[in-house]
């Protein structure tokens, strides 16, 4: 095994994770801008492209902003894609006191952890398993680097770096039965990872584990679906009586432990993980929210079970956010948006909108609501919700639509205050194509930010920008000519539209074209 750690003096000033990538929807990645010279800053920031040889993997750039600063970030697999790119946050680029950590494949170590300030001369190999380990579920614990990776058993664990010391736990989770991590997320000084473990039956089935980062500390806290006390489930007539829709309680003798566990909606929220599971495996539709304490004990079912459907868990603040359905009768239900602060549970009037298409942003705005539609911005007073649309008031140069989510990544970013997205744009009340908008949380600073195509030949073909930050799971302290500005790709205004990475402070004049993207499809106007 090899291990190059680098001092984190300044990692508690960097870590500062997007609350909404603990679960829900989310943004799609994110920067602060600091002062130059800040301790944990960089002055690069690197992304994945789409590899010129193979459109499934990717290779890693770097840019200082400029074009002639946006190069290759290093030839890690001798003139192969490096990168594999997954969509569902498990293979995430992780920031920390001014570096980049990531997987990447090399033919003398195989796919393996990687450490780089943004510079080729700056990236090195951090931790080398045996074989090719497949490094996954990046995140920060405690001040240490935990992450899963395969073993030579070809079973998935868990580790842990020390990057003070430059030492590597491994931590067997499960043992034998859980050979297969397949989700993490930190909430104060401990990692949850949902695993397999043996229930009561003697079956191998889903379960969920806690660690403080070492062996000893790691132990589970239920298999899914399991009998809690390991005691036969009760007839449900001799259930216990229901609370109320805003109460909740530790599950006891009777209750079974939730599965169906959705690992995407993992959610630290006041020293507990949140996250949507069912007490029925046959129906994922009955999903309900629970929780369990930053040890693993006191699992409790949070609300009523006339909630269920509880869908975009998102912290803001003081109050996780999410809509879900509530039951009126046997036959009939309503669907509405609610902030839950752990004891008191707040639930709007109808939204505007079908909430079942929307995404949830948390920002330092507060929460957006994003339809297919409209953006709307979401306020909690006094315990009565508000949704504010976020649309001008200018009907020659408007939107219609809203793209907020693609399959290669999402554009609802901010930086530095200012939110950025995507929508289907009417300029001087002409159909423009998908083009960016950006806001200050108001209607009137609702604003057409530009369009790439669109910069001087007045043509109308879509830009269709999209975020190059979406791997980014915490947001990077940035400074020099990577501050305050938005890193995202879009067609360019050439008579055959190709697509290019673009850096851009909002504004037409302060656009940067970065570079063309390899292998992409090229366009007719």
């Amino acid at each position: 095994m090899t291990y190059r750690g680098f001092s984190r003096a300044a990692l508690s000033a960097a870590i500062l994770t997007l609350a909404a990538c603990g679960g829900g929807s989310g943004g799609g990645g994110g920067t602060t801008s600091v002062p130059e010279g800040t301790p944990g800053s960089v002055e690069r920031l690197i992304f994945p492209v789409v590899s010129a040889s193979n459109r499934n993997v990717f290779d890693m750039y770097t840019t200082d902003g400029s074009a002639e600063g946006t190069t290759l970030l290093a030839d890690f697999n001798e003139g192969q894609p490096a990168v594999q790119q997954f969509y569902d946050g498990r293979d995430p680029i992780l920031f920390g006191d001014g570096k980049f950590y990531f997987g990447a494949q090399s033919p003398a170590e195989g796919r393996e952890l990687r450490v780089s300030d943004g510079t080729e001369e700056g990236t090195s190999l951090l931790v080398d398993l045996e074989g090719s380990s497949y490094p996954l579920h990046l995140q920060w614990l405690d001040g240490k680097l935990a992450f899963s990776a395969l073993t030579t058993g070809f079973a998935r664990e868990l580790f842990v770096y020390d990057l003070d010391t430059e030492t590597l736990t491994e931590i067997d989770v499960g043992g034998e039965a859980s050979g297969n991590i397949t989700g993490m997320h930190t909430v104060g000084n401990s990692v949850f990872v949902l695993g397999y473990g043996v229930g009561s039956d003697d079956e191998v089935a889903p379960a969920l584990y806690v660690s403080d980062g070492t062996q000893d500390g790691t132990q589970l806290v239920f298999v899914a679906g399991d009998p809690v006390g390991g005691s036969a489930v009760k007839e449900p007539v001799e259930q216990r009586a229901e609370l109320t829709a805003s109460a909740s309680y530790v599950l006891g003798d009777g209750d079974v432990y939730p599965t169906l566990i959705q690992t995407p909606s993992f959610t630290s929220f006041a020293g507990r993980l949140f996250f949507i599971a069912s007490k029925d495996p046959h129906n994922v539709n009955s999903s309900m929210l629970y929780s369990v304490a930053e040890d693993g004990s006191d699992v409790r079912r949070e609300l009523g079970e006339d909630i269920t459907f509880v869908r975009n868990l998102t912290a803001v603040g003081d109050s996780l956010y999410f809509y879900a359905d509530r039951a009126v009768n046997a036959a009939t239900f309503t669907r509405h948006v609610y902030a839950y602060d752990g004891t008191t549970l707040h639930e709007s009037g109808d939204f505007p909108e079908e909430l079942f298409t929307s995404n949830f942003y948390s920002t330092s705005l507060g929460l957006f609501i994003v339809t297919s539609n409209n953006v709307y911005r979401t306020t909690l007073e006094d315990g009565e919700f508000s949704f504010k649309n976020m649309h001008p008031g200018d009907t020659m140069t408007t939107y219609i639509g809203v793209k907020s989510r693609t399959q290669f990544g999402e554009l609802f970013t901010e930086v530095d205050g200012t939110i950025y997205f995507v929508a289907e744009t009417i300029i001087a009340g002409q159909p423009a194509g998908d083009e960016l908008w950006k806001t200050d949380g108001t209607p009137e600073g609702t604003v057409f930010a530009l369009e790439t195509n669109d910069l001087t030949s007045g043509d109308t073909i879509s830009s269709s920008p999209r975020s190059l930050l979406t791997r980014y799971a915490d947001v990077a302290l940035v400074s020099g000519e990577v501050a305050g500005k938005l890193l995202f790709s879009a067609y360019d205004n050439s008579p055959t539209p190709k697509l290019h990475a673009y850096i851009s402070d909002g504004t037409a004049e302060g656009t940067v074209k970065l570079m063309e993207l390899p292998n992409q499809v090229y366009r007719s106007p």
